[in-house]
């Protein structure tokens, strides 16, 4: 019997977890050099299938080779390649496609490809300073945004370069770890909120500045988001590394500094929701388990904002019941990559309809916040629209309606009632337990006695 029923359990179990398929489109690096591919990602979980409908012409690319990876688990990547056909800064409008005969839509991105050259010009710019270098190495702080607005994350790493033809051995020392939380804690500023980036194994990288080689080795990364408009100073720091002495048999410590940086920072324009509402740069992907559907049975809809920002702070209130819907408290769940380039907060909601006809779920689901790259407030809203069938439901609890959840939220949990049969039984199970022990107590003691 228990390996029937764990048998049961284990296909059920199994049924669940792959009945759930999950589909992502996923953009890749979004700055390229000229001579570098945009790649996209249909990433397909828990499901046997893969099939993709084309992909779109995107303008200012062409349309490169196709490629598809199996994972175990029923993992499915499904890869697109383009290759630019000029520099410039290009905006991609989100497009459908359809995976395993559902549509899915894309987010909206943008994606800058420069010139390799002046890459390499601004590395030089920021990166040299001929005070630090020594013995062809030096430490460097990089940050991508000087000016940010309240609340705008700005991106700080540290890393090591050292010159590919040098020929004095510079290694990191057995106190790495305890530098680097120095470090984050002289870099942090009582302004701004953290997010550190966990870097288990420092890699290395190759880059050309100047002309010369160059290996680099980061070792620090964490994004940091302002509380206020106080300019955020960024102090200079050190790192110390062990170098080989003249004689070749010992390491002695060799200490490498970077210069300090200035963070301006604006305060938001004036707006009645300045204090609440998130800065960054956000999309909205939605996804509907059916557009028609009769009054009175529940279906799935899916909120989930993608971009870069603090995610922390990202809420979607609740819609209000009204005369149309039922709107459940929705399930929450957050997923970034490693390197926080992308994240999204997915907030799904389970919807009963009560009145028949065509309904927009714009008034419903929508989310206001401030574009930093526009510059300016904007909201994120459905594009969704449903076709209602059916008699209209006045009451949920009258009965019309078919849906499993009916009457939950009216459910009374403050009021506590008793089972006095079950309070019967305890006490009587009790009272035989009582009898037997005290059987078995005058049974040892009569045996005592002879």
């Amino acid at each position: 019997m228990y390996i029937f029923l764990s048998t049961i359990f284990f296909f059920s179990i199994s049924f669940f977890a792959f009945g759930q398929e999950e589909v992502k489109i996923e953009f890749g690096k979004k700055n390229l050099l000229f001579d570098e591919v945009l790649v996209i990602d249909v990433v397909i979980k828990g499901s046997d299938k893969s099939n993709v409908s084309a992909f779109p012409d995107i303008p200012g690319f062409i349309k490169a080779d196709r490629k598809i990876t199996h994972a175990k688990g029923q993992t499915h990547t499904i890869t697109q390649n383009y290759t630019p056909g000029r520099e410039g800064t290009f905006k991609i409008a989100p497009f459908e496609l359809t995976v395993n005969g559902k549509v899915y839509e894309s987010e909206a991105t943008t994606i800058v490809v420069s010139d390799p050259r002046d890459d390499e010009e601004e590395e030089d710019s920021e990166l040299i300073s001929p005070e630090n270098i020594k013995e062809n190495a030096f430490l460097a702080m990089n940050i991508d945004k000087k000016t940010v607005y309240v609340g705008e994350g700005f991106r700080v790493s540290l890393a090591f370069y050292i010159a590919e033809n040098n020929t004095m051995h510079i290694g990191f020392p057995d106190d790495l770890n305890a530098q680097v939380d120095a470090i984050a804690k002289k870099i942090k500023s009582p302004d701004c909120l953290e997010e550190r980036i966990t870097i288990t194994n420092i890699s290395e990288e190759h880059r050309v500045i100047k002309g010369k080689k160059f290996l680099v080795y980061k070792f620090f990364e964490a994004i940091y988001f302002p509380l206020n408009n106080q300019p955020v100073k960024i102090p200079a720091v050190e790192l110390r590394m062990d170098k080989e002495n003249k004689d070749g048999d010992e390491e002695e410590p060799i200490s490498f500094k970077n210069k300090p940086y200035l963070i301006n920072v604006l305060s938001l324009p004036d707006h009645p929701l300045k204090d609440k509402v998130v800065a960054g740069d956000f999309s909205l992907v939605e996804q509907i388990e059916t557009r028609k559907i009769n009054t009175g049975k529940s279906f799935n809809y899916s909120f989930k904002i993608v971009g870069q920002g603090n995610f922390s702070t990202v809420n979607v209130s609740s819609p209000i019941n009204d005369s149309f819907f039922d709107f459940y408290p929705p399930e929450v769940s957050e997923n970034h990559n490693n390197s926080l380039t992308l994240q999204e907060k997915e907030f799904r909601y389970r919807v009963v309809p009560k009145d028949s006809g065509q309904q927009s779920l714009d008034k419903y689901f929508y989310w206001i916040y401030f574009n930093t790259k526009n510059k300016t407030y904007d909201t994120l809203k459905s594009k969704i629209k449903i076709k209602v069938l059916g008699k209209a439901i006045g009451d949920k609890g009258s009965g019309n309606s078919e849906d499993i959840f009916e009457g939950l939220d009216k459910l009374d949990t403050s009021v506590i009632h008793t089972n006095y049969q079950e309070v019967i039984k305890n006490i009587s199970n009790l009272l035989i337990i009582c009898m037997i022990l005290g059987c078995v107590y005058l049974f040892s003691r009569k045996r005592t006695g002879k």
